[in-house]
């Protein structure tokens, strides 16, 4: 949250500022001797340019708070080096005041004492004509250090930042979670997910006959990540039954950025099987209310984060039109989960037995007769599986990566990683554990 911190700092200094120098008019201190004048006019200048920079790291600070979840070390350098400029702009922006006010009240007392003439003679340097305070040496000194760092930060970002140019930028762990998903799935291929798959298509369409007032059901699908969740959902999305019942089926990933008019943009699609031009929300929604009106809509948004209530409704707004709308949510969040069901209770989606673990991993590690795998490999293979606790993810990441490999050894490196002992998810550990792998000596 620091970085909305120094936005609200800055956000406050820059109110400050800008009620200054709306008071303040160019070449109002006509009084003064030229040099003089010509001394306040620049420094006059520089305190409007340091305005128009805390805009702009007012408008990035708060950018980056509201949209964005940073990655790059490069970027969290920049918006450091950002944010201390800010508290120190807010600093300058203080001590201005505070001689502002110290002026203010040395005048109202001259103008009430006998001897005015005196105390203006002997603090002529502090009036303007203006209701603006001559700025000291040392304060239009420090703005103009603010105003060289600001260019410094914006110099390193032009020319010190890396592009598509520089290389071929690498896939991590969290742009791998934040993969778009699909509908499609090879069912031969899941294991361990069959109950689970009929119990949630029962749930679905024992819904038909509710007398609700409001046509949209919806059911969560909760657990951690790797648990499979979406080939839950997709399971479910294309089951023969479920197919059958509804007219209308859509699928949206929503990921990290809940964007009501993206998120319905994209059901649009899904659902007319058109592209859809850009435009506002209430076209959006409009559209939608008239493909799925009247009609029995099943609708799957995977992997939702959002917890604000009046966003969840404002995008299910459409779906009230419809003569049933089924909406099933995967979530990591028990908070969401509770937030969007109307259903009794979510569905929280359990780890996977050792049995359907361990035939999860042989599909995957052994490339031919799975029942005849070399019985080292298979020892170790089990002591693997067991690490990975049920977790479909891991196994299915390790499975793959010992999948051509024989050496004995390799595999116990794994077995043996110090990376099973971090508290990592493991769309980080995974990775991680395939880097070091990858580089044991031939």
């Amino acid at each position: 949250m620091a970085g909305l911190f120094a936005s609200l700092a800055i956000r406050k200094a820059l109110d400050k500022l800008s009620s200054f120098l709306a008071a303040s008019l160019p070449g109002s201190s006509s009084s003064s001797p030229t040099s003089g004048r010509a001394r306040q006019e620049q420094d006059l200048e520089d305190l409007r340019t340091l305005e128009r920079t805390m805009r702009r790291i007012h408008a990035t600070l708060h950018d980056a708070e509201q949209h964005w979840i940073i990655r790059e070390e490069s970027t969290k350098l920049r918006l450091k080096e950002l944010k201390d400029l800010a508290y120190d702009a807010e600093d300058v922006v203080d001590e201005y005041e505070l001689k502002r006010q110290k002026v203010e009240a040395l005048k109202r007392f001259a103008s009430a004492a006998r001897h005015k003439r005196k105390y203006q003679q002997e603090n002529e340097g502090l009036f303007c004509d203006s209701c603006m305070v001559a700025i000291s040496d040392e304060l239009a000194v420090k703005t103009r250090k603010l105003i060289e760092r600001f260019d410094e930060i914006k110099y390193y970002s032009d020319n010190f930042t890396l592009s598509e140019n520089d290389g071929e930028r690498r896939l991590t762990p969290d742009d791998i979670g934040n993969l778009q998903t699909s509908s499609v799935v090879f069912e031969n291929s899941t294991v361990g997910r069959e109950r689970d798959k009929n119990n949630i298509v029962e749930k679905l369409l024992s819904r038909r006959g509710d007398s609700v007032a409001s046509p949209v059901s919806v059911l969560a699908i909760v657990g951690m990540e790797g648990l499979g969740k979406t080939t839950l959902a997709q399971l479910v999305y294309n089951h023969p039954r479920v197919s059958k019942y509804f007219d209308v089926h859509t699928w949206v990933c929503v990921s990290q950025q809940f964007d009501i008019s993206s998120i319905t943009r994209s059901i649009v699609v899904a659902v007319t099987k058109e592209e859809c031009d850009p435009s506002e929300l209430s076209n959006l929604q409009e559209r939608l209310v008239e493909e799925v009106k009247e009609k029995k809509v099943l609708l799957v948004l995977d992997d939702v984060r959002n917890e604000r209530r009046d966003w969840w409704d404002l995008l299910c707004m459409p779906m009230n039109t419809t003569k049933h709308c089924m909406i099933v949510v995967t979530t990591r969040s028990e908070k969401v989960a509770k937030l969007v069901q109307t259903m009794p209770n979510f569905y929280k989606l359990n780890c996977l037995s050792f049995d359907e673990s361990w035939l999860l991993f042989k599909q995957l590690a052994f490339t031919v007769d799975q029942e005849n795998a070399p019985s080292n490999l298979v020892e170790i293979g089990k002591a693997i599986v067991k690490k990975c606790k049920g977790l479909p993810l891991a196994i299915k990441r390790l499975g793959c990566m010992l999948r051509y490999e024989t050496n004995e050894q390799r595999w116990r490196e794994v077995l043996e990683s110090a990376l099973w002992d971090m508290d990592q998810p493991w769309n980080e550990v995974s990775p991680s554990l395939e880097l070091r792998y990858r580089y044991l000596p031939v």
